[in-house]
């Protein structure tokens, strides 16, 4: 700590990159720097792509006057002012390209790449003067964009602080890094991240850049080396897996880094000495009652009573439902899981079909919300393509565009919606056939049956994720359901991608105290080949 210290105060270097593999003491890092005797009190900001990890800093800075925390999207709002977000809005603004300008283009990509002509940028921000409301309107991607032409053009604009660090850079894309380019130039920064945890390929993060960071020679390089969160077995479990992947070909470009288990601390020797091995149940059958017996039976042996711990169950996100309602029905809590969050009703998931319709139901002519329901009220999408081509070109906003007809069923399916949310009248046989076609009944009723609430009094609680989703999270008791071969290796070849190693890494380094490895069908899944056996208490199923 004194060494990374030392090199902030006596380098000439202006940009200090580190490595931090999972649970190395990153927030202790950064509150060590923070009460510094060089930096106490001064200005200081604190950045990260993951929420998770915002609402732990922020909980662990409450009262630092001094130190900022955001994310990178709540930092470019700061400095743009009061907007709206919108999730969908690139997806839909693309769409809308496709239908004008008769050619394709994926703004979501494009602004993950920080790249637009002058002409698409034009006509995205023509998209979303029509589509506001009130304060200007952006997607998550389009505000670090835009922030970033500011800086860029007027580099007044860029703050002025003591001190930058930067949390989880492995998972920020071109554009995100380009923003902390910018940033740097007015402001020294020090960034964190571990290319063995670069899991965000969907959003173009891709660990390249921070392998090229730490390499290069303007920047000053240090290494957060020892572990604090997990057990001596998760440990050595995850240095083999890095070790024998590489030994079989995998990971050639990762940046050698060390990952060690600080013996110096009594109470995580206590705890490792409790759990000297991984747990490991083999072929439970998937998706059925056996999974949930298989799952529920291994908490419940682990609960020791009186003693309060944090559990956390990684899933494929297929099964994040069936598991949810398995656990429920079997005495559990479980926390921080959204009713609905992964089902779709066609393009658009019951979640944000709600939002819409509480929308129309203040004001039924408003631009986007027309834009995304469009296709429940139109059999082809030439006709929703014709409405949009129409509204561009009278220059007309999409109520005004729309038939009677169509504009009566909107306005029936509004009074549908609001008579559902008062609570007050029944429906009739016609509005609840209507209602069920928008929305799909099936899960609801058997909610109905089964019963929401899933508070129960002393029940143990849980939280459900998946791996992808885990990021930022540490828990006392990790369940990680799904290393069977068909999950873990890649569909085209059977063969392992770096990526689902890296997978399997970030998983296991969830757990503080007990791991628990669950394969659906297979006995001997292939991942496990790259863990010496004496780490793994395989469980014979009952």
């Amino acid at each position: 700590m004194t060494d990374i210290l030392e090199k902030i105060r006596k380098s000439e270097k202006n940009l200090f990159v580190g490595l931090a593999g999972p649970g190395t003491g990153k927030s202790y890092t950064f509150k060590t720097i923070i009460e510094s005797d060089e930096y106490k009190g001064k200005k200081i900001l604190i950045l990260s792509f993951i929420n998770k990890l915002i609402d732990d800093l922020s909980q662990e800075f409450k009262d630092f006057k001094n130190v900022e925390v955001s994310t990178l999207h709540a930092f470019a709002k700061k400095k743009i002012g009061d907007v709206d977000f919108d999730s969908n809005l690139d997806c839909v603004i693309s769409e809308d390209y496709f239908f004008i300008k008769k050619d394709n283009i994926n703004y979501e990509e494009r602004f993950h790449e920080n790249n637009l002509t002058e002409d698409e940028l034009n006509f995205y921000k023509e998209r979303i003067l029509f589509y506001k409301y009130g304060e200007r309107l952006y997607s998550f991607n389009s505000i670090i964009y835009l922030i970033n032409l500011i800086f860029s053009e007027q580099e007044s604009c860029i703050p002025k602080y003591d001190l930058i660090l930067i949390d989880e850079f492995q998972d920020f894309n071109k554009s995100e890094y380009e923003l902390i380019k910018l940033l740097n130039k007015k402001n020294k920064v020090v960034l964190v991240g571990d290319d063995d945890q670069s899991l965000y390929d969907w959003k173009n993060a891709k660990p390249e850049q921070i392998r090229n960071l730490y390499s290069d020679v303007s920047t000053e390089e240090f290494s957060l080396d020892y572990c604090f969160r997990c057990t001596e077995v998760i440990v050595n479990t995850t240095n083999d897996l890095i070790r024998n992947s590489k030994g079989a070909g995998y990971l050639e470009d990762r940046l050698d880094k060390k990952f060690l288990y600080p013996n110096s601390i009594k109470e995580k020797n206590k705890i490792s000495e409790k759990y000297p091995k991984i747990d490991f149940i083999p072929s439970v059958p998937c998706g059925g009652h056996l999974l949930i017996y298989q799952l529920s039976e291994a908490i419940k042996k682990d609960i020791e009573k009186g003693v309060k711990k944090k559990i956390l169950v990684l899933v494929p996100s297929y099964l994040k439902q069936t598991i949810y309602e398995g656990l429920i029905k079997k005495g559990f809590n479980v926390i921080n899981f959204e009713l609905f969050s992964e089902e779709k009703c066609n393009k658009i998931k019951h979640k944000n079909l709600v939002e819409i319709f509480e929308i129309l139901f203040e004001r039924k002519t408003d631009n986007l919300s027309l834009r995304k329901v469009l296709f429940l009220y139109f059999s082809s999408e030439d006709k929703v393509k014709n409405i949009i081509i129409q509204s561009n070109q009278e220059k007309k906003g999409i109520w005004s565009c729309l038939e009677k007809d169509i504009k009566e069923n909107i306005e029936e399916d509004i009074k549908i919606f609001k008579k559902v949310k008062s609570g007050r009248d029944k429906l009739n046989n016609k509005e609840l056939k209507r209602f069920s076609e928008i929305f799909n009944l099936k899960n609801i009723l058997s909610k109905m049956i089964n019963g929401f609430d899933s508070i129960k009094k002393d029940a143990t609680e849980i939280e459900i994720t998946t791996v992808m989703s885990s990021k930022g999270l540490s828990m006392d008791f990790v369940y990680y359901v799904g290393i069977n071969d068909k999950i873990i290796l890649d569909r085209e070849t059977s063969d392992f991608t770096d990526q689902k190693i890296c997978e399997f890494l970030v998983g296991i380094t969830r757990a503080k105290e007990k791991l628990t490895l669950i394969s659906l069908e297979d006995e001997n899944p292939k991942i496990l080949e790259f863990i010496d056996k004496k780490y793994i208490n395989k469980i014979k199923q009952k």
